[in-house]
């Protein structure tokens, strides 16, 4: 049995705070009190610590001296460099995707795509972020490149920041619904043309709403849908 130390604790807690930001559960702008996280977690304020400070290190999250650690905000000039990143990456690992695809792993893109299904109809927003997450990170590991699987996924995570939990209109849970269903009947028709329409489409469907009053390049993003 792997024995639990300091260093496993930090990554294990480094990962949840990581999917709880990226679901919503603790959405920009919100700040991480490490005796709140110690409670909530069951750990030392030592492990709360070690895990914000490597947070903090790759840009989820920021610390502000004398006051602690928050969840960043991404503008929107940072949320569409984080979008063009994503489709230079994922839009060219559709090829791999194609290539070493497995019945087991098409089943579990197939599972998580279920997943976001059932919760979009329990209007549970939190658990649509996370099945979503699920969707896109087994489709990215159908191309059998951890690198960049791991890579696609930091970007992805990234750009849910600006998002706050759950999904902002019903439009853009009927759109990534269809959206996921295509991007599956794609993979099983080996179709890479029409997978990396889809992904596209998936990926830019945010910057076709309208700006709010005020909002310009430097500004914070807020109530966008989520890919």
């Amino acid at each position: 049995m792997l024995k639990i130390t300091s260093g496993n604790e930090i990554a294990w807690l480094q990962e949840r705070l990581r999917l709880g930001m990226s679901g919503g559960r603790f959405p920009a702008g919100s700040w991480l009190r490490q005796d709140t996280l110690a409670e909530q977690y069951g750990v030392s304020r030592f492990v709360v610590r070690g895990a914000l400070e490597r947070l903090a290190e790759t840009g989820s999250i920021e610390h502000v001296p004398h006051r602690g650690y928050r969840v960043r905000h991404w503008n929107r000039r940072e949320r569409e460099e984080l979008t063009e990143a994503r489709l230079v990456i994922e839009q060219a690992m559709v090829p791999l995707m194609m290539a070493r695809k497995t019945p087991a792993g098409v089943a579990m893109v197939r599972r998580a795509m279920e997943g976001f299904e059932k919760a979009a109809r329990e209007q549970d927003g939190e658990a649509m972020a996370l099945a979503n997450h699920g969707f896109h990170r087994a489709l990215a590991d159908l191309a059998g490149n951890a690198a960049l699987a791991r890579q696609v996924n930091w970007l992805r995570e990234q750009g849910l920041r600006g998002a706050g939990p759950g999904w902002p209109r019903v439009s853009g849970v009927e759109r990534s619904l269809k959206e996921h269903h295509d991007m599956l009947s794609a993979l099983e028709a080996d179709d890479p043309m029409t997978l990396q329409g889809v992904i596209h489409q998936h990926l830019t469907a945010w910057q076709e709403r309208p700006r709010g009053a005020g909002e310009e390049d430097g500004n914070q993003v807020t109530d966008t849908t989520v890919s």
